[in-house]
């Protein structure tokens, strides 16, 4: 059931949110520019001008920029920390919150180009859904398909977090890997075009 469309020139270019509260979220902007033009020329010149936008009813502002590509978001099961996936980076970006202002710690390379971020509410750990081969994506050719990739982060508040590639393809199973979610035990990994996949976790 429909029961709210909510709308912002900030929000021009939504890819991911995560709600903080009964109406108030941070959002991804993974465009610079509304215009594919002149977002595709910002990317080819290397200008890291997307962003993360608050929104509330109360007020709707730009809560942190600098990113490529701002992709996939999630927050801490304390809520105190919010995770940005810059996808064409090859990073995920940490963000402490202050009041509603995201004040940036750290960036863990992940090494491939991460879409969508999952947290496990028990661990803490980052599950990460990834692209190994950029330029197979929006081809989608079935002869050649675009590959798929889970990373997990352990401990990514330490100085040395652990980044571990959990599952890999090279498109033949699942195309296009975008999201993965651990429960009890199995890991349900999404795509952006193709199917779903469960998997056991050893």
């Amino acid at each position: 059931m429909h029961l709210k469309t909510i709308t912002h020139p900030l929000l021009h270019s939504v890819n991911d949110v995560v709600a903080v509260g009964v109406e108030s979220f941070y959002a991804t902007n993974d465009h610079s520019f509304p215009n594919d033009v002149l977002h595709f020329l910002i990317i080819f010149l290397g200008f890291p001008w997307c962003n993360v936008v608050y929104y509330s009813p109360e007020e709707v502002r730009v809560a942190a920029n600098g990113f490529l590509s701002s992709n996939g978001i999630n927050m801490s099961p304390d809520q105190r920390y919010v995770y940005v996936s810059d996808i064409l980076s090859h990073e995920i970006d940490v963000f402490e919150r202050q009041g509603e202002h995201l004040v940036h710690v750290k960036s863990v390379a992940v090494g491939s180009l991460c879409d969508n971020i999952e947290v496990d509410h028990k661990t803490g750990d980052l599950w990460l859904g990834c692209h190994p081969n950029r330029k197979k994506i929006p081809l989608n050719d079935p002869k050649d398909p675009p590959g798929s990739e889970v990373i997990q982060i352990q401990n990514i508040h330490s100085e040395e977090p652990v980044v571990t590639q959990v599952y890999a393809d090279n498109g033949h199973v699942i195309m296009g890997s975008s999201v993965a979610a651990p429960y009890e035990g199995k890991l349900l990994i999404g795509t952006v075009y193709h199917k779903a996949l469960r998997c056991d976790l050893k």
